[in-house]
């Protein structure tokens, strides 16, 4: 159990609990996704689905999540409401509506919401990419899941479980709320062991009627907690700069081949990548996918210059403000700062660290990291 806790003036409070390793990959195949649905659609015995009405006419936000890696429950109330808000989650989560009626009209619904994404390109392609890169792993499937019709009532409420004292991290901004009542509710399930997964070189595309090509990417990208601030430098120049970054530069200014190209790092507790993505007409794709693999073998090689480094440090260091500006920002960077173990004021040193980063330096790191060269693919196309 943690805390993190900021004031806030604004009139209204933020709580959230976030339960650690109750995430998709930590479940049966889509009951991660299942729970948070049933949760955050049927209401609590008492009320059922009347529930969200209560609230609504109380102007309390109730709202359930679940991600790769761990589950949140979250409430945002004005601060004169907020009592009666802690309440309505002390329902929830004391008497959640867990009936066979409420479980079959949850599976209905996410089966029908599985059906529409198969229109969604980009939801296919960036399944597909994970399904290859991390095959015969938890992660190789998509949060929502892929054999829903086999998820059973039992599969719900056991993963209900682990919504326990040891998984918890309580999230508080504005007007402090006392937690121990939410502690006494809690079970003590044991904390599931975190798991971690590197992912493989592959290849996998899909036909569908569609007009122009869908191409993923991903590479691993295996950072040091000591590095993040010269990986953030160096995928900032390489693809998540907008029109300054490497990608935008030679896929849409010098070919016109994307209206947008993108690239960035995401570093879990349970893998660590660099990828990236971009739609392009039918006839570039094959040109398209070459031309990304040729850009990160040169970046690997070649480093960056002294214009792109001073570039990318005059915006991440004067754009701070805007990554610190709500509450709901500065308490998520508390949380990462936890989360990752990285140290409370970690934001605040990365900035001097970003400031006095030299060319040598930066590029002794790029050039370190050769397995972002082992790319792979998820491309839909026609």
């Amino acid at each position: 159990m943690y805390l993190i806790y900021e004031n806030d003036n604004l009139g209204r409070t933020i709580f959230e609990i976030i339960f650690k390793n109750t995430g998709s990959i930590y479940s049966k195949d889509g009951v991660a996704y299942f729970l948070s649905h049933i949760l955050n659609t049927k209401g609590t015995k008492k009320h059922k689905e009347k529930f969200f009405s209560l609230l609504e006419n109380k102007a309390i936000t109730l709202n359930t999540s679940a991600t790769k890696e761990f589950s949140t429950i979250s409430i945002i109330s004005l601060n004169e409401k907020i009592s009666t808000a802690k309440n309505y989650l002390i329902e929830l989560l004391k008497n959640p509506n867990f009936t066979k009626e409420a479980f079959e009209k949850s599976k209905k619904e996410i089966i029908a919401k599985k059906k529409n994404l198969e229109n969604n390109y980009d939801y296919i392609a960036s399944k597909n990419l994970f399904k290859i890169s991390f095959k015969n792993t938890p992660l190789e499937k998509p949060i929502i899941g892929e054999e829903i019709e086999k998820i059973n009532f039992e599969d719900i409420t056991n993963h209900f479980k682990y919504y326990s004292k040891l998984a918890s991290v309580f999230i508080n901004g504005g007007k402090k709320l006392d937690i121990s009542e939410f502690i006494e509710i809690l079970p003590d399930t044991p904390l599931k062991k975190d798991l971690f997964f590197y992912p493989k070189k592959d290849y996998i595309e899909e036909k569908k009627d569609v007009e122009q090509s869908y191409i993923y990417f991903l590479a691993p990208f295996n950072v040091e907690k000591n590095e993040l601030y010269l990986a953030k430098i160096a995928t900032f120049i390489f693809g998540s700069g907008g029109f300054g970054s490497r990608m935008m530069e030679e896929i849409r200014v010098k070919r016109g081949y994307a209206y947008s190209a993108y690239a960035t790092n995401e570093f879990k507790k349970s893998y660590k990548i660099l990828r990236g993505y971009l739609q392009t007409k039918l006839q570039n794709t094959e040109d398209a996918k070459k031309l990304i693999i040729d850009m990160i073998n040169e970046f690997s090689q070649k480093g960056v210059t002294k214009e792109e480094l001073e570039s990318a440090k005059k915006f991440l260091i004067g754009s701070e403000p805007l990554r610190n500006e709500t509450l709901h920002q500065r308490l998520l960077r508390k949380f990462n700062e936890y989360y990752f173990n990285l140290g409370d004021g970690y934001y605040k040193k990365e900035l001097e660290l970003i400031k006095n980063t030299s060319l040598e330096e930066l590029n002794e790191f790029i050039k370190k990291h050769k397995e972002i060269t082992n790319l792979s693919f998820s491309i839909v196309t026609k």
